[in-house]
């Protein structure tokens, strides 16, 4: 089953305030990458916001490992959860899914309802 379709562009402008929260937080050596960072991808889903990273638009998609879990409130109180995947040197997946099932749509949650996972 096929799991993202392709999506080349820059970030978004809250994409990045995201990034930057969510690495000066809890990867800090990262921070530098943001500017660097290119969407190559998206969840083929087409209602989620989550994205694959890479360093160029004809990088390759890369797996990575879970880096970072938080969750956060979407604008009618819902959770979603954010997993940061990527490698020991770069971010590769910023997801967002529905924590509870119910929500179909999702949203990137705002930065002032995000929590750490491990500390809920």
């Amino acid at each position: 089953m096929k799991y993202s379709i392709p999506n080349k562009r820059e970030l978004t402008k809250y994409e990045i305030e995201f990034l930057t929260y969510l690495f000066e937080k809890e990867k800090a050596e990262w921070t530098n990458l943001i500017g660097s960072l290119k969407v190559i991808a998206r969840c083929v889903c087409g209602k989620c916001p989550t994205v694959i990273f890479g360093k160029t638009f004809d990088s390759e998609i890369q797996n990575g490992n879970l880096i970072i879990d938080y969750a956060g409130k979407g604008k009618n109180g819902e959770l979603i959860g954010i997993s940061l995947f990527g490698t020991d040197k770069m971010p590769t997946e910023l997801e967002f899914y529905s924590i509870d099932g119910k929500s179909e749509t999702i949203e990137i949650p705002k930065i002032e309802t995000l929590k750490n996972l491990k500390e809920i």
